[in-house]
């Protein structure tokens, strides 16, 4: 892959370098000197920072998704604070650490945001980028987070409930005649009995496929149905709702794997983004394009050399930031 993309200004360039030396650990105090006069010496050259670390609500085109990538730390760390699915009792405890992190500096925020996401802070799981992990529950269901998950879990007399705050679980949940297990996302509620079952929660819409019996599932409107063993079904706002076959195994990251059939490269991006600690934009006309096949999640950089080989685009690399675009 190449090291470099002529879209990048000199100041996002810059940025760039900025970034990976005070992310390094090598930076000493006349380092932070240098980097806080080069940042002021330019109103560019703070936007262009803005812009690599998604500090801002807008970046420039030529890095479009850097806030979906790594969203603003500092709103971010607000908004868990703020958040009603937080005990009082925990905010209390983590509010001074939160507090330190933030006035350790950006630098140190997207360092520790690169590497789990700051909801991670404040939630009963999670894990970090790149990684993924299963928890045996207490009723002996077992839970499995992708990689930059996050959920939340209340378990007692009368109630099995995980909230999904962000990224995919699965869960293999165990017959209990007096509890269903739930799953509550932004967009609906997913119940059972006993089944096994994959929720993933993205920007707007909530994902629900299910690999063993079924789940009933009710979005905000009111609107109810039953996903069976083999379908699929997405909740948002606008769309019908509709169960689907599903197209390929919506679980194969649980061995590590990406299964694609017929799906858009913006998808597979997506999906790799988890697993990277940079920057992975790709263009809207490459977003595009569909996919057939199968990927390994855990060497991305593989997984991305395996789709220039198969599609007209081209992967470009620069520090942190990999860019992919039509050929």
């Amino acid at each position: 892959m190449n090291t470099e993309h002529p879209s990048l200004t000199p100041a996002v360039k810059a940025a760039i370098e900025w970034m990976v030396f005070l992310d390094s650990g090598r930076a000493d105090l006349s380092d932070q000197h240098r980097f806080s006069a080069w940042l002021a010496a330019d109103g560019e050259h703070r936007r262009a920072w803005e812009t690599v670390t998604g500090a801002v609500q807008m970046p420039f085109n030529q890095l479009a998704d850097a806030q979906r990538q790594l969203p603003g730390s500092l709103q971010a760390s607000a908004r868990v604070l703020r958040g009603s699915g937080i005990s009082q009792e925990r905010r209390r405890l983590l509010r001074g650490g939160a507090t330190l992190l933030l006035l350790a500096g950006l630098p140190s925020v997207l360092t520790l945001q690169r590497r789990m996401p700051l909801e991670g802070l404040f939630s009963d799981f999670y894990t970090r980028t790149g990684e993924r992990k299963q928890v045996r529950l207490a009723d002996g269901s077992l839970l499995t987070l992708n990689a930059r998950s996050t959920a939340n879990v209340l378990f007692n007399q009368g109630t099995r409930q995980i909230t999904l705050q962000q990224g995919e679980i699965s869960i293999q949940a165990v017959a209990d005649g007096q509890r269903p297990f739930e799953v509550l996302t932004a967009q609906g509620r997913i119940s059972t009995l006993a089944s096994r079952f994959v929720v993933q929660q993205r920007a707007e819409q909530t994902l629900v496929s299910v690999q063993e019996n079924s789940v009933q599932v009710a979005d905000l409107r009111g609107h109810s149905g039953v996903v069976s063993s083999g379908q699929s079904l997405r909740l948002a706002a606008g769309l019908p709702f509709s169960v689907l076959a599903s197209r390929a195994r919506e679980d194969a990251w649980l061995d590590g794997r990406l299964d694609v059939d017929d799906e858009s490269l913006g998808a597979v991006v997506d999906a790799l983004r988890p697993y990277r600690y940079g920057l992975l934009r790709v263009s809207p006309a490459a977003a595009g394009l569909r996919v057939f096949g199968v990927f390994p999640l855990d060497d991305s950089d593989r997984t991305l050399q395996s789709l220039a080989q198969v599609l007209p685009i081209t992967v470009k690399q620069y520090g942190p930031v990999t860019l992919i675009d039509l050929a």
